[in-house]
């Protein structure tokens, strides 16, 4: 019996083996020259900062030089009575005006702009033939009472459906009107309207 056999098949090949010497070398070179790499940045890195360490460390150095400089100005200045006095006095105003304006700035319905609305609004109301003489607002818009001369007592109600159509607190009055002559023969009437949340 003949048999052949194939020697050139894989199996009968001679195996190389993956880490010989010379790849081992280059791994060895590989690694050396990245740790080499990494070293000179690391070197080169630490330089730098070093460098702006001392920078940031002399701009510190100036820095608490002239905060001890404002120190010392600011203890002699505290040791000058006067002037805490009149520190204390400004800064007790301020704290007044500040009140004030917060005051001032707070808006209540109709107030906006104080009573200039209403002055506006008994001026817009006017009809030929009355005169408002006086007028007088309290409780902030709440309250108003207005006096004054008529030709005919029949205008008064109609100056009061115009202060209901204007743009202030007036508007939402209930006015009770009071007519009446000074004199039996004069022509001329006089009026008084308050309102009646008083």
């Amino acid at each position: 019996m003949n048999q052949q056999i194939n020697l050139y098949l894989p199996e009968f090949r001679v195996k190389k083996d993956a880490l010989s010497a010379l790849v081992m070398g280059q791994i060895l070179g590989l690694i050396v020259a990245v740790m080499v790499s990494v070293t000179s940045v690391d070197i080169y890195t630490e330089w730098g900062l070093r460098g702006e360490l001392a920078k940031l460390n002399g701009i510190l150095q100036q820095e608490t030089e002239k905060s001890s400089k404002l120190s010392e100005v600011l203890r002699r200045r505290s040791q000058n009575a006067v002037l805490i006095d009149r520190l204390d006095q400004a800064e007790a105003q301020l704290e007044t005006s500040r009140e004030i304006r917060s005051f001032l700035s707070q808006e209540i319905a109709g107030q906006a702009v104080g009573f200039s609305e209403h002055f506006k609004d008994i001026s817009r109301a006017s009809i030929s033939g009355l005169s408002v003489s006086e007028f007088s607002i309290g409780k902030g818009g709440e309250v108003v009472k207005l006096a004054g001369d008529v030709l005919s007592s029949a205008l008064v109600p109609h100056y009061v459906s115009r202060l209901e159509d204007s743009n202030s607190l007036i508007r939402g009055l209930q006015f009770s009107p009071r007519i009446y002559r000074s004199d039996a023969g004069s022509e001329i009437f006089e009026f008084e309207l308050s309102s009646a949340n008083e």
